[in-house]
């Protein structure tokens, strides 16, 4: 069973695949109001690792004004520009999240109204990116194939 570390981090992968590769192109014969079902060819690939956990594949994806993630037997989520350099997280059923750049430029802060901030950094001794909830072990996220 997936718990609320891996929906966060699938949430926070978005953001490592914003700042490591730009937007990835969708498919452009695609309805633009809906996402695709399934990641196209052209969505970025990334392996999230919780502690203690296997990789799980994560695909990234560029679509209307923001972006949709993609995993194996999850609902999407979809992260949409709130056009303040920052980005309100949705996925269906649960409460939305807010996602800002960190001041100092070495990440994130993922802002939820059901609990404290969970911070998403730079991976400063390797490639990837770092997600860290107050209170957990840190999960590891790097693009794929490296």
């Amino acid at each position: 069973m997936i718990g609320a570390g891996t929906r966060r981090t699938l949430a926070a992968v978005a953001f490592a695949a914003a700042g490591l590769a730009g937007c990835a192109s969708g498919d452009q014969t695609a309805d633009t109001a809906f996402p695709p079902p399934q990641p196209p060819v052209a969505a970025q690939h990334f392996k999230v690792t919780q502690p203690g956990q296997f990789p799980i594949d994560v695909y990234f994806s560029a679509w209307g004004e923001g972006y949709v993630i993609y995993a194996p037997g999850l609902a999407p989520i979809y992260l949409i520009s709130d056009k303040k350099d920052g980005y309100v997280v949705q996925r269906p059923g649960e409460s939305a999240a807010f996602v800002s750049r960190r001041k100092d430029g070495s990440g994130w802060n993922v802002l939820r109204a059901d609990g404290p901030a969970t911070m998403f950094l730079r991976n400063t001794e390797g490639d990837g990116w770092i997600l860290q909830a107050p209170g957990e072990l840190p999960t590891l996220i790097v693009p794929w194939p490296q």
